[in-house]
């Protein structure tokens, strides 16, 4: 299938690994030109080894947690050409529990989440409304419907980010622009490699024995693959799926357990 994505231009943030490196390779091979996004160069140099000869490419350093690493990235994005894919994603907060994190890390939490989210929409949704086409997807966690056991912060922000665009859905919609959420489950990226240790310590287990407790949990009695994410990336940012906005889309595995999921 075609989705018509040939001519355009998607940015992806946390594009140097997992899952955000498995979207941005997704929308290339439809023939995307894709900038990818991350606070490491040396990760970027990395990670654009994993793409074919031909496929248009561009690195930007930036770190995206940060009003200076948004406003950088928005420059060099400025000069790269307009984008039509925004493709939203960071890594995860720190850890814990209600009572357990101070205030710096609720209020890293709140601008690498939440504050990232708007300002990269603030600047990029404009010009796809004036265009008259545009598409906002944004890699949040199956936690915005089933709050995780020491993921508070993930937890209320991740559900913030869900609300905010849930409102901007409505707003831009008639402008031919999208924006929709994808909930991850369990993908064995290195996020999850360190919420795996993270709980190993918490619990005094070995990691590899807590993974295999996990895996025993699921629906599908697997993790899932970055790839399987990726596709469906490419799909929601295509011509065929026009008429999706405002969703929330899980791609977890059937590892929620609501109703309407």
């Amino acid at each position: 299938m075609d989705y018509g994505l040939g001519k355009r231009k998607a940015l992806v943030g946390g594009a140097s690994k997992g899952l955000g490196l498995a979207a941005a390779k997704a929308l290339a091979a439809e023939g995307c030109a894709v900038a990818l996004v991350s606070r490491s160069e040396e990760n970027l140099r990395e990670a654009a080894k994993a793409f074919e000869p031909g496929q248009n490419i561009l690195t930007i350093a930036a770190d995206l947690s940060t009003a200076e690493g948004v406003r950088s990235c928005i420059a060099r994005a400025g000069a790269w050409g307009p984008v039509d894919i925004l493709v939203n994603n960071t890594g995860g907060p720190t850890p814990g529990r209600s009572f357990e994190l101070d205030e710096t890390a609720w209020g890293k939490a709140y601008e690498s989440l939440l504050l990232y989210t708007k300002r990269m929409c603030e600047h990029f949704v404009p010009g796809m409304r004036q265009r008259g086409w545009g598409r906002v997807i944004t890699i949040t966690s199956y936690s915005v419907k089933e709050p995780i056991e020491n993921l508070v912060l993930s937890n209320v922000f991740r559900t913030g980010v869900t609300a905010y665009l849930k409102v901007l859905a409505r707003e831009v919609a008639a402008d031919g622009v999208t924006v929709n959420t994808v909930l991850p489950g369990a993908y064995r990226t290195e996020r999850y490699e360190q919420l795996l240790e993270n709980t190993a310590r918490r619990t005094g287990r070995d990691k590899e024995t807590v993974a295999a407790e996990l895996v025993a949990r699921l629906p599908q009695k697997r993790f899932q693959k970055p790839e399987e994410l990726g596709a469906l990336v490419a799909f929601l940012a295509s011509e065929q799926a026009s008429g999706i906005t405002g969703a929330a889309v899980p791609a977890d595995g059937g590892m929620l357990q609501s109703l309407l999921s």
